[in-house]
């Protein structure tokens, strides 16, 4: 039976509390709208649970700021069949959005901020995940950590080898430069899957285990369904299963119009839908935390990132991904890390996928007023948070320049000493199907990375080809894994 609510909010268009506060001092009490994502389900049943125990008290939660409160529920009003509602009172309803449509009105009479150890008393853990609205059960002892579990608990996908095969920027539509349909001429040039399952023959490469793809599968949201295709098609001549397929999002994936309204996450719904093409699972979240093991016996944990968040217009060309979507996935990567680990054998392997780069790809920038350089915002905070995690390396896209480094940043440890952090490695896998015309001139070839753990270490091999072209080496490089030392 459901007790109470949660709804997670961030504040993208307003100080959120402080203008609902405002409203519940002049007039008694202010609607909160539910920010539904299109992604999630309608929770009906649960809303009409809640509408029987009102007045309530409801959990609100800015996970990014970690600010948490309480307030009191007098009335919630919903469409029985779920659809968008105008707000019941406007005069009650902050300007920025009283006249916009949404799936669940909720009457707040009072807000008031709590500390950690209230919330926790009164709602458990704060919720994970990426929805908005999370209904509570009664007698929850944690519900919080008994969902994290269910998701991230289960039996790892058994692969063929630890290989993994990173793919970057395909840019299906207007920017794809490989044909799309297989010819029986030999003259002519190859798919794209029979290109790389071809040039991965022709240069030794062995059994891939793994294929990661970090985002740009289109060109501006046109291209799904030949994407579908491909991937479809490589993992067949591959061998590999869909199980075996870590895919994130990119900018040209996910298109954020700051012109248009995004508060239901619209924008997410055709990437959403090519994942559940995909993966036959419509629940799949867009940061995940996905574990392979390996007939070698390795474990590999791939942390999937959605660095596509930003929405205003001064900063939708920068990545950011959020301490408080990856933080909880972060932690139970770091627990079964310790709980796998077997002595003697090979030590894990973790790596993290996201679009957006941390570090410069190109030598040089190129400054450009109308396109600033797209860093992830919270490139520091991530970077430090994987090094203390123990992860390997961060794997990218988006500059269409192969690129390999790393970086370390130093924090505080609990004796007020500073401790400098073992390096993370930052790879770069360039772009993978994209025209001459969209390439940079310091690498005018499309590229791929085939990424294999042994002996401690990380050996990387990266392989440039273009439409009609052969693979050839780009470059080798063997990167020394955290968990060797």
């Amino acid at each position: 039976m459901t007790e109470t609510v949660v709804l997670r909010f961030r504040d993208f268009e307003a100080e959120t509390v402080e203008v609902h506060d405002a409203l519940i001092g002049q007039t008694g009490a202010t609607w909160w709208a539910w920010w539904k994502k299109d992604s999630e389900a309608d929770q009906l049943d649960g809303l009409r649970a809640l509408t029987g125990l009102v007045p309530v008290e409801v959990g609100l939660v800015n996970r990014e700021r970690d600010t948490r409160y309480v307030a009191t529920c007098g009335r919630i009003v919903f469409s029985p069949d779920g659809a968008r509602l105008s707000s019941p009172e406007p005069s009650r309803t902050p300007e920025y959005y009283r006249g916009a449509q949404f799936p669940a009105w909720f009457l707040l009479s009072k807000i008031e901020q709590v500390g950690p150890a209230e919330w926790e008393r009164r709602f458990g853990s704060v919720p994970t995940g990426e929805p908005t609205l999370f209904l509570i059960p009664e007698e929850a002892e944690d519900p919080a950590r008994a969902e994290l579990y269910r998701r991230y608990a289960a039996k790892p996908v058994r692969l063929k080898s630890s290989a993994i095969l990173h793919l970057s920027d395909l840019h299906f539509g207007d920017d794809y430069a490989f044909p799309l349909l297989a010819r029986d001429v030999p003259t002519l040039q190859q798919t794209l899957d029979e290109a790389i399952a071809d040039g991965l023959e022709q240069m030794g490469v062995g059994q891939v285990g793994l294929v990661v793809i970090s985002g740009d599968i289109t060109t501006q949201g046109k291209g799904f369904q030949e994407a579908k295709a491909f991937v479809t098609a490589l993992l067949d001549k591959l061998r590999l299963t869909p199980e075996q397929l870590v895919v994130v999002p990119g900018n040209h994936d996910i298109e954020l119009d700051s012109t248009k309204a995004t508060r239901n996450y619209a924008a997410e719904q055709p990437f959403r839908d090519f994942l559940q093409l995909i993966h036959n699972n419509a629940d799949l979240e867009l940061n995940r935390l996905a574990w392979f093991s390996a007939e070698d016996g390795r474990d590999i944990f791939v942390l999937a990132l959605n660095s596509v968040r930003p929405r205003a217009k001064s900063t939708m060309e920068y990545g950011y991904v959020g301490r408080d979507l990856y933080g909880p996935l972060l932690e139970r990567a770091k627990q079964l890390r310790d709980e796998v680990r077997k002595p003697g054998g090979p030590a894990p392997i973790s790596l993290a996928v996201l679009h957006h780069h941390v570090l410069p790809t190109p030598l040089v920038e190129d400054p450009d007023e109308l396109r600033p350089v797209s860093l992830t915002l919270d490139a520091g905070q991530l970077i430090e948070d994987l090094q203390r995690a123990g992860f390997d390396a961060i794997l990218h896209g988006h500059q269409h320049v192969p690129f390999v480094g790393n970086t370390a940043r130093s924090w505080r440890l609990k004796t007020g000493d500073w401790e400098l952090g073992r390096p993370i490695h930052v790879v770069g896998g360039g772009s993978c199907g994209v025209k001459v015309g969209r390439l940079w001139n310091q690498m005018r070839d499309n590229s791929l990375g085939v990424y294999t753990p042994a002996d401690g270490k990380l050996d990387l091999r990266m392989f440039r080809f273009a439409p009609g072209v052969q693979f050839e080496d780009l470059l080798r490089l063997s990167l020394p894994l955290a968990g060797s030392g």
